[in-house]
């Protein structure tokens, strides 16, 4: 994880590659994201029986963050499985 202080900064990285812009996330986002129930009550002794409903919080979240790109949103398949294995009770 590299963080920069501007979009500049990151271009004039030697290590930056145009295709890997779907994974340039601000810090708020990632204070936001990291600031969810998954992330914030892993030490829950009920984590475990909660981990679906922290699941689908965290996806919602993905999905209004402002300026991630595609590489932190799930796909419409990965969403499905994810609501399967819950229906199925694997989570």
């Amino acid at each position: 994880m590299n963080f920069f202080r501007s979009e500049e900064h990151l271009h004039h990285w030697e290590g930056y590659r145009e295709t890997g812009k779907g994974g340039m996330i601000t810090l708020n986002s990632l204070m936001e994201l990291f600031s969810g129930p998954y992330f914030k009550n892993r030490s829950s002794a009920d984590w475990v029986s909660n981990m679906g409903r922290y699941t689908a919080i965290m996806i919602s979240t993905l999905d209004r963050l402002h300026g991630a790109g595609n590489h932190w949103r799930l796909s419409p398949l990965e969403k499905f499985g994810l609501s399967i294995a819950k229906k199925l009770g694997m989570m």
